[in-house]
């Protein structure tokens, strides 16, 4: 047996039937009171009648004797034991049965219930979505969607390989020839080398300016199943490659990325080298057949239009909400003093439903997208940037929702409550009985 459950159901129904009487005795007073208040009128009724002045009554006060007998029990000068009988004996002349008696006998399921609701809430609210905030979400994705399908296609009219746009943009392939990782002597030669060996993978950037510094080439070719590495100081022609300077290799390493990012096959896919020199032939097929047919940098960066397009629309729309919320706190002067109060429109101060839309969003794209890819058997019509994404903000959403739901963080706000509330009750007890025995002590009647 629960010794303090014992205890703590006896005080609970103690407190219950003094809450009881005390409202029992409210009822009969405020009854009593009416019942006055008509007695008055009638009494008032008879004088008129009798043409009388009616006189006026001296209040009395009705003083409630104690009785030498206490309400409730002494228990200062009790021992533990002693406060335990009491209670176990008045509980059980109420009907109750203490041998399998625990703390969850002292409160009903459905306080249970309550507590454990009061307890779970997230520590902060989460913004629920409006009507129009689907709407935003729906328009961008569809916008989104459209673009991700147009730019996909590589021989599309506005960004394809013969588009306008395409040529202007190969205007700047222009860079000094020589260069150590344009190598293309056997099995690195033809108009997509740049996927055939490590040189143009940005990943491998230290590898490459390294074969600027030496002048010398390196790569791995296959042949009969077998890796061989391939070591020049000479380009195709047998024309040696130039030595540079640390700084010199840096420099025009920089400047020949940066020109062939903008040509007609723009650069592999950061990593593809990877495939591109692995045992498996498979995978050297795919990364090469992924080149060739378009994956590259520049078609990654146009397919990525879609994504700044859903970036821009729910970012406004969210914004003009954010300032809408806070409008009659701003209020710019003439000086313009308090205009970092608009920041809100730049950088709202809670972006948690923010991330939700933009997740929302650009998963929809992504799901078009990849349905697209299964449909045409393209893969390397897959918008990365569009996974990015996804990725991104569904580890924010994530993050956020279990700072929301943090077990941790809802005990030791739980803790703090507790501590306050027993605070103040520490604070107004004290009075609060003097208030409630007073009030009891006297009764005023008319």
């Amino acid at each position: 047996m629960d010794k303090d459950s014992v205890i703590l159901k006896f005080d609970q129904e103690t407190i219950s039937d003094i809450e009881n009487g005390v409202n029992s005795l409210s009822k009969s007073i405020d009854n009593n009171s009416n019942s006055i208040l008509n007695l008055q009128d009638d009494l008032a009724e008879i004088y008129a009648n009798l043409g009388k002045k009616q006189p006026v009554l001296q209040k009395k006060h009705l003083d409630i004797c104690r009785s030498s007998q206490s309400v409730s029990t002494d228990y200062s000068n009790m021992s533990y034991d002693d406060c335990f009988e009491i209670a176990r004996d008045s509980l059980e002349k109420r009907g109750f049965i203490l041998d399998d008696f625990s703390y969850e006998d002292l409160v009903t399921d459905s306080e249970l219930e309550e507590i454990l609701d009061e307890l779970n809430r997230p520590l902060s609210k989460r913004e629920n979505w409006t009507k129009s905030d689907f709407i935003v979400v729906f328009i961008a994705a569809s916008i989104g969607s459209l673009g991700d399908i147009i730019l996909s296609n590589r021989d599309n009219k506005f960004t394809g390989t013969n588009s306008d746009f395409s040529k202007w943009l190969n205007s700047f392939h222009k860079h000094d020839g020589g260069a150590p990782i344009d190598y293309q002597g056997k099995g690195f030669g033809g108009g997509y080398h740049r996927g055939l060996s490590r040189g143009h993978d940005i990943l491998r950037f230290i590898e490459a300016i390294i074969m600027f510094k030496k002048g010398e080439f390196v790569g791995i070719r296959h042949e009969a199943g077998q890796a061989i590495k391939v070591v020049s100081k000479v380009n195709q022609y047998g024309t040696p490659y130039e030595q540079l300077s640390t700084i010199e290799a840096i420099v025009k390493y920089a400047k020949h990325m940066f020109a062939d990012l903008f040509s007609t096959c723009s650069l592999p896919f950061p990593g593809s080298s990877f495939l591109a020199e692995c045992d498996n032939r498979q995978l050297r097929k795919f990364a090469a057949d992924m080149y060739q047919n378009g994956f590259n940098c520049k078609n990654i960066m146009i397919q990525g239009l879609s994504t700044i397009i859903i970036e821009v629309i729910i970012r406004v729309y969210y914004s003009i909400k954010a300032v809408k919320k806070i409008k009659n706190k701003v209020d710019i002067d003439d000086d313009y003093s308090n205009f970092d109060k608009l920041k809100e429109f730049f950088k709202p101060s809670n972006k948690d439903k923010l991330n939700e839309m933009l997740l929302v969003a650009h998963a929809l794209v992504t799901a078009v997208n990849i349905g697209k890819v299964v449909i045409k058997k393209a893969p390397w019509e897959i918008n990365v940037t569009e996974i990015v994404s996804v990725v991104k903000y569904g580890v924010k959403v994530i993050k956020a929702n279990n700072q929301r739901n943090s077990e941790f963080g809802k005990i030791i706000r739980n803790a703090e409550e507790i501590h306050s509330e027993w605070s103040a009750l520490d604070k107004n007890l004290v009075n609060e009985e003097i208030v409630a025995l007073n009030g009891l002590a006297t009764l005023t009647v008319a």
